[in-house]
């Protein structure tokens, strides 16, 4: 292939964008080749790109707000706008005859430049795409339509760009290779002691607060092993601009977390670093890695066999990290831990538990637990992703990917997920096997902790789908986020109780977290308050749904709870909503007893609604069954003042079917007693 004269790469955000763009464009030139990499100011190019030597010119742009009208979109449009015809001057300038763009924001105004100058016949240059994920970015599924090819690291991402896309895998730099262990020793700037198993923990360039924590927390439980391990940990660099320095708030953890005695011994196994630019060199020391799920990453360790412990980000873009940290795990190379979604500090936070960090890394950190994975994980890289590059612009022929190429398996949808698991219900599946489609204890883990990602959104139906799957999943270690959310009762923006809202947990999500407890089937003292809270909240369907929620944790009461919650169902057969009275007479069989909740369904017999008379009557009849209805005879006359007309015509006439069941049950009543 010869090597083109000028290439102008794109692509940014993170190194996750950056790398890639440098090692294609690197194949696709020599010694004599004119580079320019435009991206953005502040970001992760403009820290790595100089160090390749390669001038970087800076256009601006910003972040995708998201589909929901917003004040960001104001931003974003004026930063494209202006990003755009920065773009054109550059390429005008540098008159590119390839052009290759990895995704990320940063690389948005000159892909849409490009495809400008192109249309107009004012650049002849050949536009590449890359996309690193199977999950395709917003961009990159936009732009992939205007380039002469698309390459993509995973054969499913195929269908994405049906006429332009090759699968070529991730194309990893030329220089992460296998290095000898003692030569990167030496070059290292801190000392790692011989015969200890290395740890290496990093959250890409702009770090991980989730891995960053994790790694501070966990370091109390590593350190009764630190004469046989050394944790190696790249924080992060600070994004100017940000109020946030991952390296401070990692220092400030530590110092918090532990006594001066505690950290000396703490450094006699550890060491960090803001960014290891040098990583190459950090790889070949290490025997296990803590990472992200980004492909860059996944892929750097599998060319090299390092086994990993993967925490992949939630709620990005088709959950491409958690998708590319299960193909990984696939392999039997890595383990997946999940972030967990709770409250900190007033807001709700992703993180993960030191212990359960430690406990994984000692588990694995065994020499021939390590050797296995290490064969195992490079089954995830099955081509040279830039030899294949190198073949299509020459314009050969380009084998298919191997059969066996181990490739992540999509994900539910939220919305698919909920209805997958209510129909399994439905199906009386068991727990434990609630839906085909969770096949593993895996998918339960990723899927549970999804819910509680959801729980934690700004948006109410996110909020929904979070609570139903909470229940449906039967998660009971994410009772205390259904609780925290019932418990919020911040009043709704003016603007929503205008169109009747009365608080921001809307009444449909409130009902639904009811829902959730009532199958999860705990009770702890929170969720008594929040039930009683329920009996007096606004939304109707609320109230209903508090005395349904009463009947399932009815096996789970103490009498002090049962006597406040008969009180307080015995307070509902008054609502001036007929569904709410019915509800609670029917909950009051179950929950009451014959001295309160007896009396109190006799009254009904003249209740001015019919379905209300025969929910009572179903009460009554429960309360037979439980042998808390007195003095049989004594009931059996006064169920003759119950009005057995209804005011609609149905072919039965439910009223008096519950009538005859009450009858039926104070039989047989008698006759097991006789």
């Amino acid at each position: 292939m010869r090597a083109f004269s000028r290439i102008l790469l794109t692509g940014g955000g993170t190194a996750g964008h950056v790398n890639p763009a440098l090692a294609i464009g690197r194949a696709l030139g020599d010694e004599r080749t004119a580079y320019l990499y435009v991206g953005v100011r502040g970001r992760a190019e403009a820290d790595v790109v100089p160090r390749e030597g390669i001038p970087i010119r800076y256009v601006r742009a910003s972040a995708y707000p998201g589909a929901r009208v917003s004040p960001h979109w104001i931003g974003f449009l004026i930063n494209l706008i202006l990003g755009t015809i920065s773009a054109l001057v550059l390429i005008r300038r540098f008159r590119p005859e390839v052009i290759v763009g990895t995704g990320g924001f940063a690389s948005a105004p000159v892909m849409f430049a490009a495809a400008a100058l192109k249309r107009l016949g004012l650049c002849r240059a050949c536009v590449y795409v890359h996309e690193q994920n199977a999950a395709p970015g917003k961009l990159n599924l936009l732009v992939g339509r205007l380039a002469d090819r698309v390459f993509v690291t995973f054969p499913e991402t195929l269908a994405a760009f049906p006429g332009n896309g090759v699968v070529a895998g991730y194309p990893l730099r030329r220089r992460i290779q296998p290095i000898d262990r003692d030569s990167a020793r030496r070059a290292l700037d801190f000392a790692v002691p011989l015969g200890r198993t290395v740890v290496l923990a990093f959250g890409g360039s702009q770090g991980a607060r989730t891995i960053n924590h994790a790694i501070v927390d966990a370091l109390r439980f590593l350190l009764p092993h630190r004469d046989r391990l050394f944790v190696i940990h790249g924080t992060g660099l600070k994004k100017p601009g940000s109020d946030y320095d991952p390296g401070q708030d990692t220092a400030e953890r530590m110092r918090a977390a532990y006594t001066d005695d505690e950290r000396r011994l703490i450094e006699t196994f550890y060491v960090s670093r803001p960014f290891f630019h040098d990583i190459e060199r950090v790889y070949a020391l290490s025997d296990l890695a803590v990472v992200r799920g980004g492909a860059g990453t996944l892929n750097e360790i599998a060319a090299l066999g390092l086994p990993a412990i993967v925490v992949p980000k939630a709620n990005l873009p088709g959950e491409h990290q958690v998708m590319n940290a299960r193909a990984l795990a696939r392999t039997g190379g890595a383990v997946v831990l999940y972030e967990e979604t709770r409250a900190c500090e007033g807001r709700m936070a992703e993180q993960l538990d030191g212990d359960v960090l430690a406990a994984t890394v000692l588990d694995l950190a065994v020499p021939d637990r390590l050797r296995s994975m290490a064969d195992a994980i490079g089954r995830f890289v099955q081509r040279d992703a830039l030899e294949v590059i190198e073949r299509v612009v020459s314009g050969e022929a380009v084998p298919a990917p191997a059969p066996d190429m181990v490739m992540p398996a999509a994900l539910l949808s939220n919305g698919a997920l909920v209805s997958a698991l209510e129909r399994a219900l439905s199906a009386r599946t068991h727990d434990g096997q609630v839906a085909s489609e969770i096949r593993s204890a895996d998918d339960r883990a990723y899927y549970t902790n999804r819910a509680a990602s959801l729980i934690a959104s700004v948006r109410w139906e996110h909020r929904n789908l979070g609570v139903k799957l909470v229940g449906l999943l039967q998660a009971r270690d994410k009772l205390p986020l259904v609780v925290g959310l019932l418990q919020d009762r911040r009043p709704a923006a003016w603007y929503k109780r205008m169109l009747g809202g009365d608080f921001e947990q809307v009444g449909f999500v409130r009902r639904n977290a009811l829902t959730a407890i009532a199958r999860l089937g705990v009770v702890t003292p929170e969720v008594e308050r929040v039930l009683e809270a329920a009996f007096s909240d606004p939304y109707y369907e609320v109230r209903c749904e508090v005395a349904r929620t009463a009947v399932a944790l009815d096996g789970a009461l103490d009498e002090a709870a049962r006597r406040r919650l008969t009180s307080a169902l015995i307070g509902l057969l008054s609502d001036r909503w007929i569904e709410v009275a019915a509800a609670a007479a029917e909950a009051l069989g179950t929950v009451g007893g014959e001295r309160d909740a007896l009396p109190a369904l006799v009254q009904l017999q003249g209740y001015r609604y019919w379905v209300v008379r025969a929910a009572g009557l179903r009460g009554l009849r429960a309360l037979v069954q439980r042998g808390q209805a007195g003095d049989l005879a004594v009931l059996e006359r006064e169920l003759r003042g119950f009005v057995l007309t209804a005011t609609d015509f149905r072919p039965e006439f439910t009223i008096r079917s519950a009538y005859a069941g009450v009858v039926d049950a104070i039989s047989r009543e008698r006759s097991s007693g006789a």
